[in-house]
């Protein structure tokens, strides 16, 4: 199904009351946010929360998708084991510098739809890509798995990293 992404709105994956009005706000996607709207210390009770509001929540038809946590981090999987279990739309990984960044992420969601009898290629991705490095690589990175609907551009940090 083709989708429109006009709007985006971010919802900071711990804060229990923006997950459950996010649809109200006529955005195309609500995206969960396990990344930069997290403080370090409340990033796994952010990524309980999600993952059940993932599991209970209507969100109204619309796209949901999670930022996870870079994979080089040590919530990145993590954030992975617990929300594709519950299927949201799309994945979005941070801070994509290479097409393996994107390879990596596609073989752990792979390895997790099968484990849960979810279709092996349901659950789609955006890349971000928020660096100069990223940007140089961006042919690439577009063409490293079939599950990317999208690449976005990270204008915060990829100012951050053009100092």
């Amino acid at each position: 199904m083709k989708r429109l992404r006009r709007s985006i709105l971010y919802v900071p994956g711990n804060n229990p009351g923006m997950i459950r009005d996010a649809h109200i706000y006529g955005s195309d996607v609500i995206l969960l946010d396990l990344e930069d709207s997290v403080t370090m210390t409340e990033k796994d009770a952010a990524r309980f929360l999600v993952y059940n509001a993932l599991k209970t929540l209507d969100f109204g038809g619309k796209e949901v998708a999670v930022r996870i946590n870079g994979l080089d981090t040590d919530f990145g999987l993590k954030d992975l084991e617990a929300v594709v279990r519950v299927q949201p739309d799309v994945i979005r990984l941070p801070k994509t510098d290479s097409e393996q960044d994107v390879i990596a992420c596609e073989k752990a969601i792979e390895r997790i739809e099968a484990a849960c009898g979810i279709p092996v290629g349901k659950t789609k991705m955006i890349a971000a890509i928020e660096s100069a490095q990223g940007v140089l690589n961006a042919r690439e990175i577009a063409h490293a798995s079939k599950r990317l609907v999208g690449i976005a551009l990270g204008a915060e940090d990829f100012t951050a990293d053009l100092k």
